[in-house]
């Protein structure tokens, strides 16, 4: 097998096992063998160990002794630090080029707003995909190749996070267009500072209210 068909492999795999993560078909808990995934798939161990170390990298599945390799249970916590570093990601990417978006990218941004609201609400997988080709257009333009992969290794984890956490699953396409529309009004205005208090409110503000109102029910 060459290397490019291995790559693309691996990638098909990834893929597949992710969207199973993000529709709820592999629960929270779920133990995943690569021999089983093997079979599933019709491929060798190697491309499978390989997709699972990504999924691990990206915050969906986690090693455990006596357990192996499983979904992770994602809690608030675990939210509001993913939520975290990659607001923080985002705003160094802006302050890096100074929010001076070429005209292409606010066209790429504003299709995208578009999408958004030609998407199910139950279609959680879809919704993901928009969020992230959205937030990656901003860490993207800063040139920073390492910036992004931090970037990319958060993003489904991070997503996932605050989807499941949040109390807006069943609103979340509408909502989805709503939130981003305000954030893409912050980036278009070029206002450096402004951009980046308005992806730190777009990501914490949630996450901040949720653990408060965890911490509220814990003291009940």
């Amino acid at each position: 097998m060459s290397e490019f068909t291995f790559h693309t492999l691996r990638e098909s795999i990834t893929s597949a096992i992710r969207e199973k993560i993000l529709t709820g078909e592999l629960q929270p808990g779920c133990k995943l063998t690569e021999q089983k995934l093997a079979e599933e798939c019709g491929s060798s161990r190697a491309p499978i160990r390989e997709a699972l170390r990504q999924l691990e990298q990206e915050g969906l599945i986690e090693y455990s002794r006596n357990v192996g390799c499983s979904v992770k249970k994602i809690t608030i916590e675990d939210a509001y630090e993913i939520y975290l570093l990659r607001a923080n990601l985002e705003m160094t990417a802006l302050r890096q080029f100074d929010c001076q978006f070429p005209a292409e990218d606010l066209a790429a941004m504003r299709g995208l707003l578009g999408e958004m609201l030609q998407v199910p609400s139950g279609d959680l997988l879809a919704i993901v995909e928009n969020d992230n080709r959205f937030h990656r257009i901003i860490v993207q333009r800063a040139g920073l190749p390492r910036l992004l992969k931090f970037w990319d290794d958060l993003n489904y984890g991070s997503l996932i996070a605050g989807v499941k956490s949040g109390p807006y699953h069943g609103d979340l396409a509408v909502r989805q267009n709503v939130i981003h529309t305000e954030l893409y009004h912050a980036l278009a205005s070029r206002d450096t500072e402004a951009a980046c208090q308005a992806v730190y409110d777009h990501y914490m503000k949630p996450l901040e209210a949720l653990r408060e109102a965890e911490k509220s029910a814990a003291a009940l």
